[in-house]
């Protein structure tokens, strides 16, 4: 299924009915947008084709939206620049990359642009891939190895899709999930052991700086090293276990702000889910990171 648009509002709810919701921004001028879709009854696979444009999913489009999915953008023709979780990542053709649709991101183009689109269950990729919330933002290769393999296998799906029967579909979606995985997990050889090591921790913290009693020293534990030993890890990194922990429970509080389910809920309510005992040191400290008040940044989501 193909549909077309040469509008950007068009273009923006054709968006929003195979993706998620968000915000797109172009020259009217020659703009068009196409997206195809392959498999029957499913958004699991689909080539986007389309012009320059900033593509952005805010703090107020999760709150409106909170499908919890994973897109992986081969990139076919252009170029493109993704943004999240404080990374960028361009890519060109014969690469891909990974973006979250709970956490705020931006997808740029500077010109005419196509993408092999894979939209995968945040739940089912993170059965395969648990540290998929280290791996977005980051260019991997599709040009040779267990991703070119990957890509292969999507096209050849994409060329075929028409041709699937629905009780088929499942165990095809499933062998394109774990292909990318492997792909992407084949790839984290180019980072180094001892980041490979940090990203993991930061990924494991995200529940455990709820208990507002968790301390460097349980945080040590966690980690599987000692005291000393984190300090390091973490100063390779740029920032002290303590300020890790802070980080990792600030964001957590903002990230909460966005959410529908969470609408009733006080912002003490919330900064007292995620670890903080002392509302007032919550303020200051939220204001220092984000140079607004709580308050201030949960009504910039509404």
């Amino acid at each position: 299924m193909s549909a077309r648009s040469d509008t950007l509002s068009l273009w923006k709810e054709q968006l929003w009915s195979t993706y998620v919701r968000l915000e797109s921004k172009a020259e009217t001028d020659g703009f068009y947008g196409a997206v195809q879709e392959f498999l029957p009854h499913s958004h699991s696979l689909s080539l986007v084709d389309s012009t320059a444009q900033l593509t952005e999913r805010t703090r107020r489009h999760i709150r409106a939206d909170q499908q919890e999915v994973v897109l992986v953008a081969f990139q076919l023709s252009g170029c493109g620049l993704v943004v999240q979780d404080e990374r960028q990542a361009r890519t060109a053709p014969g690469e891909f990359v990974l973006y979250e649709s709970m956490r705020p991101y931006s997808l740029g183009f500077d010109g005419p642009f196509k993408q092999l689109v894979l939209r995968v269950d945040r739940e089912r990729m993170i059965s395969t891939m648990p540290c998929i919330g280290n791996m977005t933002a980051r260019t991997f290769d599709a040009k040779q190895g267990a991703g070119a393999v990957a890509l292969d296998f999507l096209q050849s799906l994409a060329a075929r899709g028409s041709q699937i029967d629905e009780g088929s579909l499942s165990p095809m979606e499933r062998t394109a999930f774990d292909l990318v995985a492997t792909g992407v997990l084949s790839s984290t050889g180019d980072l180094s052991p001892r980041r490979v090591l940090f990203e993991r921790l930061r990924d494991r913290l995200i529940e455990k700086v709820r208990d507002p009693s968790f301390n460097q020293t349980d945080m040590a534990v966690l980690a599987g090293m000692s005291p000393r030993s984190l300090r390091r890890l973490c100063a390779e990194n740029g920032i002290s276990p303590g300020g890790l922990i802070l980080r990792t429970r600030l964001q957590g509080a903002t990230d909460s702000f966005a959410l529908d389910i969470n609408k009733r809920r006080s912002v003490t309510e919330i900064a007292l889910s995620w670890g903080f005992n002392d509302i007032s040191y919550f303020n200051r400290a939220f204001r220092t990171t984000y140079g607004m008040t709580p308050r201030q940044m949960r009504h910039s989501h509404q």
